[in-house]
This record gives C-alpha cells, sequence and structure tokens, in this order.
C-alpha cells in the first residue's frame, strides 16, 4: 500500500500552527537518531502526571530498547504520526500517536498518544489520532484498542469523540476500541 507521507499545517485552539506528518518518511532529514532526540526532549518536557498517565510508571528517562521500539515503525503494523511546531530555535516535537498490531489479534492494534503538557487541551491529541485512524484503515485494520488510566480523563474524553466503546475491564485501566471502519474524518 502506497502511504500519503504528506505533511499537513494546522491550528490549535489557541491559534497556533503546527505540522502533522507520519513518522516514517524518507523524503526528509527525520531520521530513526532525530526522533530519539525528540522523544527525549518531549519526556523532559512533560510533567510528572503526564508522564504517569502515558506510561503508568514515574519514569525519567526511556531506555535505549524502549526508544528503539518506539522508532521502529513499519509504516503497516507500526505506525506513528508526529505533531511539530516551528520556533527561532527550529523544529519541536509535541506530540505522538502510534499503533502496533496485537499479535494475537487479525484486524486490531493497540495505539497511545502523548502531547507535551503546555499542548495539551487544543486539538493536537484530536489530530494526531485522526491521522492515526486514517492510517489504520488504509492498512486494513478494523478496531484500534487503547488501554487508559482510569483517572486520565483528558484521554478518555478523546476517545469518545471516535465514539469508541468504553470497558472497565480492570480496577486501574479503561479499555477504549476505536471501530476504525465507523470514522468518517
Amino acid at each position: 500500500m502506497i502511504m500519503d507521507y504528506s505533511a499537513f499545517k494546522l491550528f490549535m485552539k489557541n491559534g497556533t500552527l503546527f505540522t502533522v506528518q507520519q513518522c516514517l518518511d524518507a523524503t526528509t532529514s527525520r531520521t530513526k537518531a532525530y526522533f530519539k532526540d525528540q522523544i527525549v526532549n518531549g519526556i523532559a518536557n512533560m510533567s510528572r502526571e503526564s508522564i504517569y498517565q502515558r506510561f503508568a510508571s514515574p519514569i525519567h528517562r526511556l531506555s535505549e530498547n524502549m526508544l528503539e521500539h518506539l522508532t521502529s515503525m513499519d509504516g503497516k503494523d507500526h505506525v506513528a504520526w508526529a505533531a511539530f511546531v516551528n520556533s527561532v530555535k527550529g523544529e519541536r516535537g509535541i506530540g505522538v500517536a502510534r499503533y502496533v498490531k496485537i499479535a494475537e489479534e487479525k484486524n486490531m492494534a493497540e495505539f497511545a498518544i502523548t502531547v507535551i503538557d503546555e499542548f495539551q487541551k487544543q486539538g493536537v491529541g484530536y489530530q494526531l489520532l485522526s491521522k492515526l485512524i486514517e492510517a489504520a484503515k488504509s492498512n486494513q485494520f478494523e478496531i484500534l484498542r487503547g488501554y487508559i488510566l482510569q483517572g486520565n480523563k483528558q484521554m478518555l474524553s478523546l476517545c469518545k469523540q471516535f465514539n469508541a466503546k468504553i470497558r472497565f475491564d480492570d480496577p486501574y485501566y479503561i479499555r477504549a476500541d476505536i471501530n476504525v471502519l465507523e470514522q468518517s474524518r
């Protein structure tokens, strides 16, 4: 399948211009090392609460193995979209959404989204998830499944905007299933 790696210029709710682009793109200088640096910088600019909401652990930095996993996209079974802003200091990663195929499921992938604190509640996560759903649909996935800490109201609200089926199967996590085929975005 041919993927469209176009960069999309969008505006946050506060008017800030940002770009969303699929991470696997041979036409730019965004290498695996570049994405690793952006992830490390992003984690350094997140609050402890946001890190805990995303990783369910009070981490301070990601291991090299985790960084390798997060940056090893194949464009089909492991896809990521990133959001960037530009400033006088250059391009800065502000968020990422990814899915990874669930091995034991035929048409299902697990997804996760991270947006650094100062850009939360501005529509960045919504745009990232929209692009992730488009990629999942073009790669013939039917369900994107997310596991969300019960206290993560922002992520739960975002999933509900995409009509996710919410299940409380666990005392700590909410399971959110987004039917990719039902999305018309």
